[in-house]
């Protein structure tokens, strides 16, 4: 009951501030992550860089700290980092329990074309010092979902991290794809 509490005063607060998301997710690991989440976190962290390749289409692993899905399961994620006349956006694709990583061959052409024009709006990008966050409202106007990323400027690897509703944590890590960059 008190954690409940505490969740609905921290949303009251975020609806009251108009809120962003903070430039990183601090404490991603406090209620226990694995060695892989663990190390993936450490990296985020230790990553001081916003994306700059945007264009590019991304993929990579994910693992979640979720009380519904296994956290040694490996998922996939594809990303498009884009921009358009009102800035840049996110369009990330989370695949749950995939033999392989189904995007990993998309061109930036391919995840133009197949990724969802629901994220040109939803997936806008707030720029930091060190990182890029995005977050998609609930009908209400609640923090739904909640991305960062972090970039390697000399292997172009993207560290991922979101916040699911509060309930689940993903930390990722991709690559650029062969032809997703121009």
């Amino acid at each position: 009951m008190k954690n409940a509490l505490v969740l609905l005063a921290l949303l009251t607060s975020f609806k009251a501030f108009a809120w962003d998301a903070p430039e990183i997710l601090e404490n991603a690991c406090y209620d226990g992550c694995t060695e892989k989440m663990e190390t993936m976190y450490s990296t985020f962290l230790n990553t001081q860089t916003a994306p700059k390749f945007i264009p590019g289409m991304y993929s990579g692993e994910c693992n979640h700290l979720s009380p519904s899905l296994d956290p040694d399961t490996t998922h996939y994620i594809g990303m498009l980092l884009n921009t358009d006349a009102k800035g840049a956006y996110m369009s990330p694709v989370l695949q749950f329990f995939g033999e392989k990583n189904d995007m990993a061959d998309w061109s930036l052409e391919d995840a133009k074309r197949e990724m969802s024009p629901d994220w040109i709006e939803a997936g806008r990008i707030t720029w930091h010092p060190t990182s890029a966050t995005a977050h998609v409202e609930d009908a209400q106007g609640y923090p739904a979902l909640v991305y960062w990323a972090r970039q390697n400027i000399e292997t172009k690897e993207i560290y991922f991290l979101a916040w699911l509703r509060g309930f689940s944590y993903a930390f990722c890590t991709l690559k650029p794809n062969v032809n997703g960059l121009p």
